[in-house]
């Protein structure tokens, strides 16, 4: 009897260890950024392979057909990048935490079509008085139209598009900048510029509507995180 008893505890020690294994999980490891991974195991697109713009990119899986979530390097916004741009680095920046620029850039022999296209945020100053920015892209850019709207969850864009004869060819001008609808005084300028890669092509039938809405997409995807100037957190006040 004595020895039926020692193996009964030494059964049921057995199914109560085992079930305690059963409910417990090993920890699971925290999810790489596209920065911690292994460049060969990323989209095999230039923001993730571009060491500067790598360190930008949140995730590897698309926020919408063609492009990818990039968040700022003072963390004020994010962006979509399309899949078919490169980033220059070398024309990109911060100063601060108040102050940051990116330049995107795109050739399609195939397509004949081109652009370069250039974001500059800011906090306080212009986006306290966005008439001053505006006035000074009308005087650069010679803009006499009047400014037209969009707005979204996130701001409201001004925006004016034109199309420049240039000495043997034309290009296509979008000059615009969004405002955060939070009350921190944050804005985001935008100059897109695009034109055809082969000028004396036949192809070369670029449409200025197809480039506005474009363009209009891309500023609809900034989000403006609510950073102060000070580093601070607004947290969407």
């Amino acid at each position: 009897m004595g020895k039926s008893k020692t193996l009964l505890a030494v059964v049921i020690a057995i199914m109560l260890g085992g079930c305690g294994q059963m409910g417990s999980s090993p920890e699971e490891e925290p999810e790489k950024t596209p920065a911690e991974m292994n460049p060969a195991d990323l989209p095999q697109i230039d923001a993730f392979q571009n060491e500067y713009s790598r360190e930008m990119m949140v995730s590897t899986e698309p926020v919408a057909n063609g492009y990818y979530l990039m968040r700022s390097k003072i963390g004020a916004f994010t962006i979509w990048f399309p899949e078919e741009a490169v980033f220059m680095d070398n024309a990109s920046g911060v100063d601060g935490d108040h102050y940051e620029k990116l330049r995107f850039a795109y050739e399609s022999e195939e397509e004949n079509r081109g652009y370069l296209v250039g974001f500059q945020y800011n906090y306080s100053g212009y986006a306290e008085r966005p008439d001053w920015l505006l006035d000074n892209l009308r005087k650069r850019w010679d803009y006499e139209e009047e400014w037209k709207e969009v707005e979204d969850e996130h701001g409201r864009t001004y925006f004016g598009s034109k199309v420049e004869d240039m000495e043997d060819y034309q290009r296509y001008v979008v000059i615009g900048y969004k405002v955060s609808s939070q009350d921190a005084p944050q804005g985001m300028e935008l100059l897109y510029i695009a034109s055809c890669v082969d000028k004396e092509a036949e192809s070369c039938q670029m449409d200025l509507v197809e480039e506005k809405e474009y363009v209009l997409q891309w500023m609809k995807s900034i989000q403006f995180s609510g950073t102060r100037g000070d580093g601070g957190e607004t947290d969407g006040e």
